[in-house]
């Protein structure tokens, strides 16, 4: 089977990443990066591609089969219309855009025929988070109450010196860190209703905020919580504990707990606790921990795995373009939260029609 042909649009930080996965991955081959801004030619040079700075040229000249869409937020729409139109398959980063409009649109793009758009919400290829669905959505646990996540942890001085991540709207932990959380909460927990969200930037005193307090409730009747933090140092958020990512110290906590009327979960421990029957279930009785145990693997290889066989029409996208146009619904009404002070619903069909959950 020929390698499938992909090409890199933006050759930022994820880019650069997505560039290194590729070129050393035996089902798919690096034909070419692309990125206005010419100081990210040693990204290509590294992999001894071509490097263009203008997203036709790579199309017209190198015929990518697919491509990984990892720039800017705002620049996804623009991007998706021009490779679609060439019958490229994409795989975007999160969030699919910056707007409602813009995700409608790339939902639209999807829905054409043999178009085919992966969103990049890379968590559900891990088997940690898919064993949690399996668990909460087999009824291991009961009838869901509520699930509560923390996402605390301290960003270095240095990450701010990039001036957009210390401006709205761009900047901020919601679009950039939490969009995974809630994103995670959508496909273990189910869809989710209404959120309210407060902030405070006291911490830095930047313009974006830097703590979250969301609460949630799911249109299953369970409610949920997030505490977020990106300026205290703290052992408990996703990338701290599950060991994804190598770049992170990494400690041996739990940061997402899912709660059932029959058990509980702890994540990413994954640590099952029970009453020992019906007959002993009360705060009286002792309850017992079951561990599961589950294989580590780097979710970004296997969803480039998946957007292999997504691009060879094997397999559907696991996360499509109408999923990540409703988990970008959510975040967007938690920053609408936390700019009116007050509750705000998500709305049942943000983009009716087009397929739009």
């Amino acid at each position: 089977m020929e390698p499938v042909k992909l090409a890199v649009v933006g050759a930022g930080l994820i880019g650069s990443k997505h560039a290194r996965l590729i070129h050393g991955h035996p089902e798919c081959s690096l034909v070419g990066i692309c990125d206005p801004d010419s100081g990210r030619r040693p990204v290509a040079e590294e992999y001894d591609v071509p490097f263009y700075g203008e997203l036709s040229a790579l199309l017209e000249e190198q015929h990518p089969e697919g491509a990984v869409v990892a720039t800017p937020n705002g620049t996804h729409l623009a991007v998706a219309e021009v490779c679609v139109g060439k019958g490229v398959d994409l795989l975007i980063e999160k969030p699919i855009a910056d707007t409602l409009p813009a995700a409608r649109r790339i939902v639209e793009l999807a829905d054409a025929p043999g178009s085919r758009i992966l969103v990049g919400h890379h968590r559900r290829h891990n088997p940690l988070i898919g064993e949690a669905r399996s668990l909460v959505q087999g009824g291991a646990l009961g009838r869901l109450i509520a699930g509560s996540m923390m996402w605390t942890l301290l960003k270095p001085a240095e990450y701010f010196q990039v001036g957009w991540r210390s401006r709205r709207p761009q900047g901020g932990p919601i679009l950039i860190n939490l969009i995974h959380e809630l994103d995670i909460l959508r496909y273990v927990c189910g869809e989710i209703r209404q959120v309210y969200a407060q902030s405070a930037s006291q911490a830095r005193s930047l313009e974006v905020e830097d703590s979250l307090s969301i609460t949630l409730s799911f249109a299953n009747g369970a409610l949920g919580s997030i505490i977020a933090s990106d300026a205290t140092p703290s052992p408990w958020s996703y990338e701290i504990t599950s060991g994804e990512n190598p770049y992170y110290f990494h400690t041996s906590q739990n940061c997402y707990y899912f709660l059932g009327s029959e058990g509980a979960l702890a994540f990413p421990r994954m640590e099952l606790w029970r009453y020992g029957g019906p007959d002993r279930s009360g705060w009286q009785y002792p309850l017992t921990k079951a561990c599961r145990t589950v294989e580590p693997a780097d979710p970004l290889v296997l969803q480039l795995n998946h957007f292999c066989r997504v691009v060879r029409g094997e397999e559907s996208p696991l996360v499509e373009a109408a999923d990540g146009a409703r988990t970008l619904a959510v975040a967007l009404a938690v920053q609408e939260s936390v700019d009116r002070q007050a509750p705000v619903a998500v709305p049942a069909q943000a983009g009716a029609g087009n397929g739009f959950p």
